[in-house]
């Protein structure tokens, strides 16, 4: 057995914080993620640096903040050959691998030493072509519309050839590499629209899950860039009006959720089975949240805790303890790089701009007190803004001078804006002054449109994959 642990990193597209079963979540089923919690590290309060894909991912894998890539929607480029936690782990002696998703524009490595599967040739994600047409530049159809159980044979499924490539992966490492250190990292992409979970898991969900009724009026006090947001996304309905359309929607969303779980479950035993679990960080994360329904709407881009926290659970034996314990320090994706680095005993970058866990896994304490997150409406550059979380409190301000701050102790559910009340004064200032020395809100236009962009989000046939039916008819389902 190698001296320095592997490193097995599992992400999920779009998992909101508030469906585990660990949690409390009055019926999603994620017993492999609890089982994962209960032996490890729950962080209570992890927060992406951007609550969209491609800016989200770019973050993670270079250890920087968006305002120093310049990365902020889906058609920015992440340039080749920067600094990635994959390059650095590799030129540090480790076998690197991505399975899954990565959704980086342009070159599609970034320092990984093997990638058996990736992203759909193109497309992150499968729609179903038997119950909607791909549509729009994503080329995935409508949230709402295309939810449901999905057609496409389950072998052909991304997140069923993630779990059979990362289990021959493991197998074929530890027959031919087993003295090696590795770092595995198995993205799926799921609960992410197209919400298509398996017929199977759709059912456990169906006719069970209800969404409660919302204040009146609600929508109307909500700040612009919130506005803006929902707007982008066309699917916000504030009134429940259809009601139906969207607790069919969170059905299938918990399926997909299920799904994921249930997949991870299997790649674990594999870990298990091959005797490497006791020399490996697991980590299971998101890229970010999804609103899923709260406060009527679906996606994500805003700053509350749906969209911009995330789910993030490390297990390592022999450091996390016995597991089970939680961590309220506010950490971040961005912290996974140097993570990994100190595990790895390498040195790291100092281009990165997140802190090192591991001191929080043993028990101990970090230095910084906040994490921060940037986010641009889809298309609209003038609709950005930034957050700031510390202890209890949530600060966000916007390009359009909008600012929001929540006790989130005493109002979890960000109902109530304290940013305009005198006896909070004291505290919107210092966070503001913190907010606006990290962010440089007059440079964000300038950092915005620097970064090279796609001509188009995707590369996309009508369809996005290809499989054939019992009658012969040829269905675009091909991975």
């Amino acid at each position: 057995m190698n001296s320095r642990p592997n490193i097995l990193f599992l992400l999920s597209d779009q998992h909101s914080p508030h469906f585990f079963g660990h949690t409390g979540h009055p019926y999603v089923a994620t017993p492999h993620l609890d089982r994962l919690a209960r032996e490890g590290v729950i962080f209570d309060h992890a927060y992406c640096q951007s609550p969209l894909c491609c800016p989200s991912r770019a973050s993670l894998v270079t250890g920087r903040y968006c305002r120093d890539l310049g990365i902020y929607d889906n058609q920015h480029i992440l340039e080749s050959n920067g600094v990635t936690f994959p390059r650095t782990l590799g030129a540090a002696g480790y076998r690197t691998c991505m399975i899954g998703k990565t959704h980086f524009n342009g070159e599609q490595f970034q320092g990984y030493q093997e990638r058996p599967y990736g992203d759909l040739f193109g497309q992150a994600h499968q729609p179903d072509p038997r119950r909607l047409p791909s549509r729009g530049d994503a080329g995935l159809g409508g949230v709402i519309e295309a939810a449901g159980p999905s057609g496409i044979p389950l072998p052909l499924t991304q997140t069923e050839i993630c779990v059979a490539e990362s289990t021959k992966w493991l197998q074929t490492h530890v027959a031919a590499r087993g003295g090696q250190p590795f770092c595995l990292s198995v993205h799926f992409d799921k609960p992410h629209f197209p919400i298509c979970p398996p017929p199977e898991y759709f059912k456990h969900y169906e006719g069970r899950v209800h969404l409660p009724d919302l204040p009146p009026g609600f929508l109307a006090k909500e700040v612009p860039f919130v506005r803006a947001a929902m707007k982008c996304f066309d699917i916000c309905d504030p009134e429940r009006k259809d009601r139906a359309a969207h607790e069919r929607t969170l059905a299938a969303y918990c399926g997909c959720i299920e799904w994921v779980d249930d997949a991870i479950g299997r790649v674990l035993a594999t870990l298990d089975y091959l005797g490497l679990a006791e020399n490996t960080l697991v980590i299971y994360g998101s890229d970010h949240g999804e609103m899923a329904g709260e406060r009527g709407t679906w996606q994500k881009s805003v700053f509350y805790e749906a969209s911009a926290r995330v789910p993030l659970l490390m297990r390592l034996p022999g450091v996390t303890g016995n597991g089970g314990r939680r961590v309220a320090a506010p950490v971040g994706l961005i912290d996974m790089f140097p993570t990994f680095c100190e595990l790895a005993g390498t040195t790291t970058p100092t281009e990165c701009g997140g802190t090192s866990l591991l001191p929080l896994l043993r028990g101990g304490t970090i230095a910084r007190d906040a994490i921060f997150s940037e986010s641009v409406v889809i298309h609209s550059p003038n609709d950005a803004g930034c957050m700031i979380r510390t202890g209890k409190w949530k600060y966000n301000t916007y390009l359009d001078g909008a600012e929001e701050l929540y006790d989130l102790a005493a109002d979890p559910g960000e109902w109530t804006n304290l940013a305009a009340v005198p006896a909070h004064a004291a505290v919107r200032a210092d966070l503001r002054r913190r907010v606006l020395a990290f962010w440089e809100p007059e440079k964000q236009l300038a950092r915005y449109q620097a970064r090279p962009r796609m001509s188009r989000q995707k590369h996309f046939y009508e369809f996005s994959n290809q499989f054939m039916l019992g009658d012969g008819a040829v269905v675009d389902a091909r991975p």
